[in-house]
């Protein structure tokens, strides 16, 4: 059984990947998988992980870790529950451009509409392009490419026009956007909004929690949809 590969990108820096990526995997595994994580060379990541051990040392609670993956790693299937998210670095993206061609899912993270509107020789759909052409060699009919706006600058509305645009051009599904709350940015402190229902012995959730958790599983739940 091949694992499936959630690779999450954005055409530039700042958009808030990894912190997609690590609640994300919060979400999946409050689901019951297990995840892999590909995150090359990711400060914010190796934090997590050193908070996150400290936490679980701390409170002496089994909080679920994500494994850290090598490149080569990618190529193994598993017969077992579990995912595999790959944070794919912005600034030489092509360089993991087989990454892409494995993808199950692939999310493309941005926060303005300049972030989505793209012309057709754009280097990011010219990777996606290639992902596709590669994917379809194998054997599957298409991409399951999701648009997700995370932590919306507000941009009069240009953003859903963009967006409606683009996915008539393109060929992605749009998630319901990611707002602005404190909880996605608890991977600092080496833990996710998807956590803390599930360890409340632990964690003390306010309403901008439940509704970042809420919005999360939201998403994952629009990533198996087809």
């Amino acid at each position: 059984m091949e694992t499936p590969i959630i690779v999450i990108s954005s055409p530039r820096k700042g958009t808030g990947k990894t912190t997609l990526a690590l609640n994300l995997a919060a979400a999946l595994w409050s689901d019951g998988y297990k995840v892999g994580l590909f995150a090359p060379q990711n400060p914010e990541v190796k934090q997590f992980m050193e908070q996150r051990q400290i936490l679980r040392s701390q409170s002496r609670m089994d909080l679920p870790m994500p494994y850290l993956l090598e490149k080569s790693d990618l190529q193994a299937d598993s017969s077992e529950k579990t995912v595999v998210i790959a944070d794919i670095p912005t600034a030489n993206a092509t360089d993991y451009a087989d990454i892409f061609a494995k993808a199950h899912t692939l999310i493309t993270v941005g926060q303005t509409a300049d972030d989505f509107d793209w012309q057709l020789t754009h280097p990011y759909v010219n990777l996606v392009w290639e992902a596709k052409k590669n994917i379809a060699a194998r054997g599957i009919k298409y991409l399951n490419w999701i648009a997700v706006v995370n932590q919306t600058v507000d941009d009069d509305g240009n953003i859903k026009n963009i967006l409606q645009s683009a996915t008539k051009r393109y060929g992605f599904r749009i998630a319901e956007p990611l707002h602005d709350r404190e909880a996605f940015r608890y991977i600092a402190n080496g833990y996710c909004a998807a956590d803390m229902a599930n360890f409340r012995k632990l964690f003390k959730m306010s309403m901008s929690d439940v509704y970042a958790r809420r919005e999360i599983l939201t998403l994952t739940d629009f990533l198996w949809q087809k």
